[in-house]
């Protein structure tokens, strides 16, 4: 009998509220600051674009990897369409690029992970019928159980989570303004529950040591609740559930913020980051637990890689101080392109044409200070960091790079750095 069919038969709102197992995880640690490569438009290798970007992503010196596990994997990583994949085992077992690149050397494996058989009918009815539920729970669960068995001796923390759920709460209905109906926040609630679930019985049920996996929580519409009190996943569904990270994809606020003075800025930033973790769902892993999953700023917008640049580093120096454990750049290859003339917009770390960005340049001499931070403290005092000491010394690196362009008085005054 396979794990889920002993709770199946239960209403799916008692099966959300059992009692979960309660287990010492160890609090993980990363370099904070990283990035990411989903939804590959482009690439220069005879590689595929799955392990040609992880291999990018590992020269910059990043200890984490963020890539999607989707049922479209073909427009993630420009992979061709198999029938026979029809279920998450089955495009692990089908296309071991997943697997190749989840091996090489990362610290931590950020996960955007979405069931084949997940319809995301819980956002538009408030429920979801038990032969779906349980479909889902399976996928999930085995693909948890497959990473621990795999991983386990490894050291690395796996973490399993959603892309930008208020757009999901909002049914893909890309309105700011809109407002979710009962029913989305219903099924939401359910729907993480769910999924939290199926990663946390696995973790019990599965012999491991010494590797982690962790169910984040991705929300994106905050100014909106912290500033008028409306309806997000912030406020409505993160008290009622479980999960042991929250990941801000912060562009509502962190974009307009750039644009402020540096106290300006660094307040409002430090706000919705407060915002958040006021409403932190439960977890037994200590430590700050809210991080940005995406920030970054368009070149079809902020004109210029100075500008951009230059709201990267405040953005991220913004984050470091509160703590975030990490700190990730959409993206390193483009996903966006402008519909009137095929233009990438420029979220980008290197460009279409295989040229590195100036903000590139600032990622890897950071990532190389971080390293030898590292390694230098593990040397000493036989470990690693703590995330707060290594964030807190790395505030006061930041400023010092040949790299470093940020505002220090008000917009209108910079410290330009030496390009490379």
């Amino acid at each position: 009998m396979t794990p889920v069919l002993r709770f199946i038969s239960l209403p799916l709102a008692l099966l959300c509220a059992l009692p979960l197992f309660a287990e010492e995880r160890a609090t993980p640690f990363s370099l904070s600051v990283g990035t990411q490569s989903i939804g590959v438009r482009y690439q220069f290798t005879d590689e595929s674009a799955l392990v040609e970007s992880a291999h990018q992503i590992l020269d910059l010196g990043s200890d984490t990897l963020k890539i999607a596990i989707t049922p479209k994997y073909d427009d993630d990583y420009l992979l061709e369409v198999d029938p026979e994949i029809q279920s998450i085992n089955d495009l692990m077992r089908k296309e071991p690029d997943y697997f190749r690149v989840m091996d090489m050397p990362f610290r931590n494996v950020m996960l955007w992970v979405y069931p084949f058989s997940d319809t995301h009918a819980a956002f538009r009815t408030g429920t979801i019928e038990e032969a779906e539920a349980e479909a889902i729970y399976q996928e999930i669960y085995e693909f948890t159980v497959s990473l621990l068995e795999r991983y386990s001796g490894s050291g690395k923390s796996f973490f399993l989570g959603n892309w930008e759920g208020d757009w999901h709460l909002l049914l893909e209905n890309y309105d700011y303004n809109l407002d979710p109906t009962p029913e989305a926040i219903e099924g939401a609630i359910k729907w993480f529950n769910l999924r939290e679930k199926a990663i946390a019985d696995a973790r019990r049920d599965t012999p491991h040591d010494n590797v982690a996996i962790f169910h984040y929580v991705e929300l994106n519409h905050v100014g909106k609740s912290m500033d008028d009190g409306r309806p997000t996943i912030v406020n409505k569904v993160l008290p009622y559930i479980r999960a042991d990270y929250v990941s801000w994809s912060s562009y509502d606020v962190t974009k307009p913020a750039a644009r402020m003075s540096e106290e300006e800025g660094r307040k409002r930033v430090h706000k919705a980051l407060d915002f958040i973790e006021a409403h932190l769902p439960e977890s037994d892993v200590q430590g700050k637990r809210v991080f940005l999953g995406e920030y970054g700023f368009e070149l079809s917008s902020f004109k210029g890689v100075q500008v951009q640049k230059r709201h990267t580093v405040a953005i991220m120096k913004w984050a470091l101080e509160w703590g975030c454990p990490f700190i990730l750049y959409w993206e390193l290859y483009c996903n966006e392109t402008e519909p009137s003339t095929g233009e990438h917009l420029g979220y980008w770390l290197i460009d279409d044409q295989g040229q590195k960005q100036p903000i590139l340049y600032f990622h890897k001499e950071f990532l190389s200070k971080a390293n030898q931070f590292v390694d230098a403290y593990k040397a000493e005092h036989g470990t690693l960091p703590s995330q707060e000491t290594y964030n807190q010394a790395a505030v006061k690196w930041i400023e010092s790079f040949s790299t470093y362009n940020v505002r220090v008085d008000d917009h209108r005054i910079y410290r330009e750095g030496r390009d490379r």
